[in-house]
């Protein structure tokens, strides 16, 4: 048996090695140590002629439920006191807030109040608002239940002024808004009063046209008849409805103490009908009479729905009054004695990399082109590749 001696192949002749690296980075060393500083003195160049901008910041605390107040106020309703627990629970988000502060009324008001069309030199208010938008940075924190606001600007003074405008023109919208739960049922109270109140307008004056009509005077007699005994149910039944309004905020059609008055609500409707249709205590009278009766009674009953309507209306008003000021600014945006952009130090660590990897790159390609220019056959593809590119006339 006979050895045949075959040629070693030295393994790895496919694999860059690190001296090959290390040969074809000091060919290239000019290249590699030119372009990272070209690229860092631009960088540091750039740096420099960048506007410095500050960045000032407010800490407010958004409104926050007084739920004791409405609480007893639901328990003044008599059916609304088993909502007082559930109610306790509801928190305000501070993502409402934060939406209030980006809405376009919001942000309409601040372009007019701080001339940032001009400042920004921005041709619309659409334009104006997404400059705004760019230059302020509002976050919540949820944990602490506290929303910061962060204003940029070239002007360390008017940062602070814009940040500190977000506050002011949010209570200013907050002013005019029904948030918070007394709010809602104080606002939900002037408007039945004020409609209550032309009722009752119109009721007197249909009363004086129907009294004048039929020439009867309608006396403290009458009134203890069917006319009384109508305008304490119409009464009735005007409370029982603003227990029931406030009531479906808190709870749905399915909630049992809903279902509860909806049965009596119900119940003591049909009872007025009968009274007003003359089967219960009705008077019989001529048509004349009966109008002025109604019209009486209409009254009585305008007066009572008023006497329930003030009183849950001052109730309102006295919850409003305990939950204090709507917005709460924790930290008043003062003018920054440092500025936070551009960050310079690192705008040119950044820019060093980068050129040096560009320049690695850049002392590859030049030693591979150079070495297959020395190659014929690769010469000659470099030929081909450039006749391929090249532009004919």
């Amino acid at each position: 048996m006979s050895d045949i001696n075959t040629p070693a192949t030295p393994e790895g002749d496919d694999e860059i090695s690190l001296i090959d690296l290390a040969i074809a980075l000091g060919e290239e060393k000019k290249t590699l140590f030119a372009i990272p500083a070209i690229t860092t003195t631009l960088a540091i160049v750039a740096s420099l002629l960048m506007t410095p901008i500050f960045t000032a910041k407010t800490v407010m605390m958004p409104p926050q439920q007084q739920q004791s107040g409405a609480a007893s106020a639901l328990a003044s309703l008599g059916g609304l006191a088993g909502l007082a627990g559930a109610a306790a629970g509801i928190k305000s988000p501070d993502e409402m807030y934060i939406a209030f502060m980006q809405s376009e009324s919001m942000q309409n008001a601040l372009i007019e109040k701080l001339d940032l069309k001009n400042r920004y030199e921005a041709k619309t208010m659409v334009d104006a608002r997404t400059a705004l938008k760019a230059n302020v940075k509002i976050a919540a924190d949820k944990k602490a239940g506290l929303i910061t606001v962060e204003a940029d600007d070239k002007d360390s003074a008017f940062a602070a002024q814009l940040a500190n405008a977000h506050v002011d023109e949010l209570r200013t919208l907050l002013g005019r808004l029904a948030v918070t739960d007394a709010q809602q049922r104080r606002k939900y109270y002037e408007q039945q009063i004020a409609k209550t109140q032309e009722d009752l307008a119109n009721a007197e004056s249909d009363f004086r046209a129907a009294k004048e009509k039929s020439g009867m005077q309608v006396t403290a007699v009458i009134a203890e008849t069917g006319v009384k005994a109508s305008a304490e149910l119409r009464g009735q039944i005007a409370a029982r409805e603003v227990q029931l309004q406030a009531m479906g905020r808190f709870a749905t059609a399915q909630n049992p103490d809903m279902q509860r008055m909806g049965s009596e609500l119900s119940a003591m409707r049909a009872q007025l009908a009968k009274i007003e249709q003359g089967s219960g205590d009705g008077l019989k009278s001529s048509p004349t009479q009966q109008q002025a009766v109604r019209a009486y009674r209409d009254i009585k009953a305008r007066e009572a729905m008023m006497n329930v309507l003030v009183a849950q209306y001052e109730s309102a008003r006295v919850d409003e009054a305990k939950e204090g000021p709507l917005v709460q600014q924790v930290d008043v945006a003062q003018a920054p004695e440092r500025k936070a952009k551009p960050k310079r130090a690192l705008i040119v660590i950044v820019a060093a990399f980068a050129g040096l990897f560009l320049g690695v790159f850049i002392a590859f390609v030049r030693r591979a082109v150079r070495k297959a220019g020395e190659d014929s056959s690769s010469a000659g593809q470099f030929a081909q590749l450039k006749a391929a590119w090249a532009w004919k006339s």
